[in-house]
């Protein structure tokens, strides 16, 4: 065989020797892959048991929150070791074998079961309601009772949340629950310490009621009897006696003030104060404010200026709260001004949005620094020690006076310079709305003045005011109910001679100048009718024509602008006049008894007296008084009683009440006696004069009608 012939043999093993070498290569790589499988597989199931572990130690790290998982068959499937601590069970117990269930009352599982078939709107089974919170995802936090392995019970604060296979089939639930034991002791004792607390606040309400009461009424004693005794010694020429007694009065009403504000600190501190809103005319307002004040600004030959825009008109707040701010800056003034002016003003704030009325109280007196301002508002603290001692006073004043600013939506500001006066701006709502507002509804209508009201008075002493102008309307008004008529306004010709048909008032005020149906056609038109041709016309204008009037049948005749006294004096003539009215003082204090009794008989009326609202319903048995003066505060019967007591009865129900109290009333009790009494004093509040004309006006307004003696009232023309 030749060299260069091939061997089959020789490539046969070249093959094999490199199907060997392939088949090591391809064993090696396998071993290799499945020795890197190996570790992969090691290295997931150390990270499996891992997570596994890291997932046992957050479940039973967790000792204060119970952990209970379970399967859509309600069988438990873990429980963890806040469980165990908590219901006293160890896991080995309950695995597999019990449910979540067994934890809880079973009137509680009823109650839950019944409440979410309602939700659902189907019935709802105790074994599925924990499955029925996961389907419907309600995984919210509910209080619920733990039953413990020794039968004692816990409250928790559990949770309950679906458990889904990777599919997103829902396959079971876990129950995450807390215990709130000690948070449900913590809410009970706080809930009995508010209990505490309002009672103590009750108490506190209590006692300023009472020491308002008890402060008050013998102070209203030694002012009332001081004025009394004041007014008798100069009568009786004893001049000796009467700067000694107007001493004792100042110095009553002075103590008076001083409580007041006490208690109205007393009253701010512990969130008792409320508005009382009501509306009123500013004009009105501020010509009370004004008369009262005036002899404490004169005491130190101070004159007052008083300067309202025209057409204020009114305001909607609380009358009371206004007046005592007003009459807080303008007692300031006075204490720290001599010999100089005091000046109030009163306007409508046009640069605002939202309607507002500024009240500015301006004195030439000693002035202010800047340290000082900044130190006014304070509670008890003067301008400095200096001034407290020269002047007096609790410095509680300026302070009331912001807060009720603030209350009613408005602010209070100072401006003053040393030795050139002071100046405090006062701007408040023209209309407050009041957090009551709603629940007085429209009971705001029925406070507001005779002449305001929809209804219209028919006392023995109307005057019917027939002019176009609104400012006249409020002018006679304000006049003539200080005077004791009732006053019922007319804008037209027309609607004056509807109501003098209507009404038949004891005397017509008016104007010639009207637009439409001047003055002489209504005074045509009155004077023609039998039905109101006897009615006395006073012609109240600035067209000086007498002798047109009192040809067609005018009483008399005033040119405008005309005088309160000059008004008075000519209407007089035609009032209705009795003084056989009976009045009723009701009133526990017997000293406070005996000086209004003495005060009324002194007046000329007849007067009876008790002691109780039990023994005042005995005394209207006997004989119906025309007027009642009643004290709140009385044993056996207070006065609230009695006034419910005499409204029920038919026969009762028109007596004229005047309440003359020493209690600070709450908006409900004032919202109230709104419509039940006529009047409210606060004791110590009101002088002599004052509480005779209201007794004057009310006796004329509601005793039947009886000229003077040896008078004949003049009736037409």
């Amino acid at each position: 065989m030749s060299a260069e012939m091939p061997d089959p043999l020789g490539r046969e093993n070249e093959e094999l020797r490199q199907e060997v070498r392939t088949a090591r290569e391809a064993a090696e790589i396998t071993a290799q892959l499945v020795a890197e499988q190996f570790e992969e597989t090691e290295r997931i199931l150390a990270l499996f048991q891992s997570a596994n572990a890291q997932r046992e130690a957050v479940l039973n790290a967790a000792s204060r929150i119970s952990i209970i998982a379970a399967d859509k068959e309600g069988r438990i499937t873990l429980f963890n070791r806040g469980a165990e601590g908590m219901l006293g069970y160890a896991a080995a117990e309950v695995l597999g074998g019990r449910t979540p269930l067994d934890f809880h009352l079973r009137t509680e599982i009823v109650a839950r079961c019944e409440e979410l078939g309602q939700i659902v709107g189907e019935a709802v089974e105790g074994p599925g309601l924990f499955m029925q919170y996961a389907r419907r995802q309600m995984s919210g936090e509910q209080e619920w009772t733990y039953v413990r392995k020794d039968g004692s019970h816990i409250q928790v604060s559990m949770s309950v949340t679906g458990i889904h296979s990777g599919d997103g089939e829902l396959g079971g639930f876990l129950c995450a629950a807390m215990d709130i034991t000690h948070l449900k002791r913590q809410e009970e004792r706080l809930r009995q310490a508010m209990t505490v607390a309002e009672s103590a606040n009750r108490t506190k309400t209590t006692f300023l009621a009472n020491m308002s009461h008890e402060l008050r009424t013998p102070l209203n004693a030694i002012i009332g009897y001081s004025e009394m005794l004041e007014e008798e010694a100069g009568d009786a020429g004893l001049g000796g006696f009467v700067e000694d007694l107007r001493k004792i009065h100042t110095a009553g009403k002075h103590l008076l003030a001083l409580i007041n504000d006490v208690l109205d600190l007393s009253k701010i501190e512990a969130g008792k104060v409320e508005l009382f809103v009501e509306s009123f005319s500013v004009a009105s307002m501020i010509d009370d404010v004004a008369s009262t004040i005036r002899p404490l600004i004169e005491k130190k030959e101070n004159r007052l200026e008083i300067k309202v825009a025209e057409g204020l008109g009114t305001m909607k707040s609380d009358l009371m709260r206004t007046r005592q701010i007003l009459f807080n800056l303008l007692s300031n003034a006075a204490k720290f001004t001599e010999k100089g002016t005091i000046t109030i003003e009163a306007f409508a704030d046009a640069s605002s949005r939202e309607e507002q009325i500024v009240f500015r109280v301006r004195d030439t007196g000693i002035g202010m620094s800047p340290e000082q301002i900044a130190r006014i508002f304070q509670p008890f603290v003067q301008a400095d020690s200096t001034t407290t001692r020269k002047f007096g006073g609790t410095g509680l004043g300026l302070t009331i006076s912001r807060t009720f600013c603030r209350m009613m939506g408005g602010e209070v500001a100072v401006e003053s310079r040393e030795g050139h006066g002071s100046t405090f701006t006062v701007t408040l709502p023209q209309e407050v709305k009041s957090k009551r507002e709603a629940l007085e509804g429209g009971g705001a209508a029925e406070r507001l003045k005779p002449r305001e009201k929809a209804s219209t008075p028919r006392g023995p002493n109307t005057v019917l005011v027939i002019d176009d102008d609104p400012a006249v309307h409020e002018l006679l008004a304000n006049y003539l109910e200080k005077d004791g008529f009732d006053v019922v306004t007319a804008s037209s010709g027309e609607e004056g001679i509807r109501l003098a048909l209507e009404l038949r008032p004891t005397v017509i005020t008016l104007d010639i100048l009207m637009p439409g149906m001047d003055g002489w056609a209504v005074l045509r038109a009155l004077k023609s009718n039998p039905d109101t041709s006897q009615i006395p016309v006073v012609i109240i204008t600035i067209e000086e024509n007498r002798n047109l009037g009192f040809t067609l049948g005018a009483s008399d005749f005033l040119v405008k602008p005309v005088s309160h006294l000059e008004l008075f004096d000519t209407l007089r003539k035609y009032k209705r006049v009795s003084v056989t009215g009976r009045i009723l003082v009701v009133e526990d204090e017997e000293e406070t008894r005996n000086l209004l009794v003495r005060l009324i008989r002194k007046e000329g009326w007849d007067v009876a007296e008790a002691e109780n609202g039990r023994v005042a319903l005995d005394r209207i048995a006997e004989r119906k008084p025309d007027l009642i003066f009643l004290d709140l505060m009385m044993p056996v019967m207070d006065g609230f009683e009695f006034v419910k007591e005499i409204r029920n009865r038919e026969e009762y129900q028109l007596i004229p009440v005047v309440v003359v109290t020493a209690k600070d009333l709450t908006p409900e009790e004032r919202q109230w006696l709104n419509g039940n009494v006529y009047q409210v004093f606060k004791k110590g509040s009101y002088n002599r004069s004052e509480l005779m004309r209201q007794v004057r006006e009310l006796v004329l307004r509601h005793v039947s009608p009886r000229p003077e003696a040896g008078k004949d009232v003049k009736r037409g023309g």
